[in-house]
């Protein structure tokens, strides 16, 4: 092996060369070697940049990227490598921009780029910036529901500025917050209050961002305060049923769960988005309709959820009960065990319209939740309105 420090004693520690001028070696390589091996250099390069961005060399991989697309105009690594580095930088603006450069070369966004939240994301800006307000909303509400809790505040800020702007009062009735009687069974995690009542925004759920919540606490005498209102954050995607339906006509975030296939089961009712009577106002909501005729089950549940383990966290939801069961609740997942479940609202309820708050401390070993609703062994109607799941500290 080569004794370097002989090399450095007679010829003394060669400088290292700044970004600029590795990127013009590399590029004038890459000429040298001549055009008609240019994709082959140009995958060097690519190799080379990779290599670097493995080992944390951003500049040694910004240079090697650029010298393979002077080399091979055709090749898409430097504006993939730009897009990342916007995207970790949570430069959206700069991002939609390389997304753009990137499929005018004929390139696909990769890594984590080629996530399909983020580049729903990305195009939902572009179809901002080209006036296509409608689309732009439509885009980032898909982006939002995939990316559930993982969605980037840069997303979140674009749909409440899109929600807001494209009408005065988009989801139906005008009264602006709902209140949920909490449960008195499951009105505390532990620490001494007990959760009376709590007032969401209704806007506030349907628009998918930040909601504001005010709670009434009980101390240990029974006494009843109002505390300031708290900013909390809905892990249910499309909790208010507003944002559209899926090719199967279910709404935006959420999938028709099978039912286990037993001989001679009925098959699950109907499901989808439509409208339900609030005070003679129509208002969005998830109708689950088993249809007469012999009692049967049907389950819609979202994407799981990252939680925070041990946590506090608040369930809430409104409901039109019409001959239905109607469940919402939650399902926990842990390592090497089975999902379990946890109801925040459980059948057996008079028709008529039921809102229900209550609270659960996760096991120290949830992973992650997923939202789930049941119109469970009924022949009968509900129709979900509104479904609220966050963390709260309680």
């Amino acid at each position: 092996m080569p004794d370097n420090r002989a090399r450095q004693s007679a010829g003394g520690s060669a400088p290292r060369p700044a970004p600029g001028r590795l990127a013009l070696a590399l590029l004038l390589t890459g000429l040298a070697i001549g055009f008609t091996a240019r994709c082959g250099v140009s995958a060097l390069f690519v190799n080379v940049g990779s290599l670097a961005v493995l080992r944390g060399a951003d500049d040694l991989a910004a240079s090697a990227f650029d010298a393979a697309a002077a080399v091979d105009p055709a090749s898409p690594a430097a504006t993939n490598f730009r897009l990342s580095q916007a995207l970790l930088a949570g430069d959206y603006e700069q991002a939609a921009d390389d997304l753009t450069a990137l499929r005018a070369g004929g390139g696909t966004p990769q890594g984590v780029a080629g996530t399909s939240s983020v580049v729903l994301h990305l195009d939902a800006i572009l179809a901002r910036r080209a006036g296509s307000d409608g689309r732009a909303l439509a885009l980032v509400r898909e982006s939002v529901a995939r990316a559930g809790v993982n969605a980037p505040e840069s997303a979140l800020r674009l749909l409440d500025k899109l929600s807001r702007d494209m009408a005065k009062q988009p989801y139906g009735p005008a009264l602006a917050t709902v209140e949920l009687p909490v449960d008195p069974r499951r009105n505390t995690c532990g620490h001494g209050r007990r959760l009376a009542r709590v007032r969401l925004s209704r806007n506030d759920v349907a628009i998918g961002g930040p909601v504001r919540a005010e709670p009434v606490w009980a101390d240990a005498e029974g006494v009843r305060r109002n505390e300031r209102p708290l900013v909390l954050r809905n892990l249910v995607p499309n909790g208010a049923f507003t944002w559209g339906r899926t090719s199967d006509d279910v709404p935006l975030g959420f999938t028709a769960q099978a039912e286990p296939r037993v001989s001679g089961a009925t098959p699950p009712g109907d499901m989808h988005v439509g409208f339900a009577d609030l005070d003679g106002r129509p208002v969005a909501a998830l109708i689950i309709d088993n249809l007469d005729g012999s009692p049967t089950t049907s389950r819609l549940r979202s994407h799981w959820i990252p939680a925070a383990p041990g946590a506090c966290y608040l369930l809430a939801s409104e409901v039109w009960v019409d001959g239905g069961e109607p469940h919402f609740g939650l399902y926990l997942r842990a390592r090497g065990e089975a999902d379990r479940a946890v109801f925040g609202l459980q059948g057996g309820l008079p028709d008529g319209w039921r809102r229900e708050a209550r609270l659960i401390r996760l096991p120290g070993d949830t992973e992650a939740v997923q939202v789930f609703f049941w119109n469970y062994r009924s022949n009968g109607a509900a129709a979900f309105t509104l479904a609220f799941v966050a963390r709260i500290d309680a």
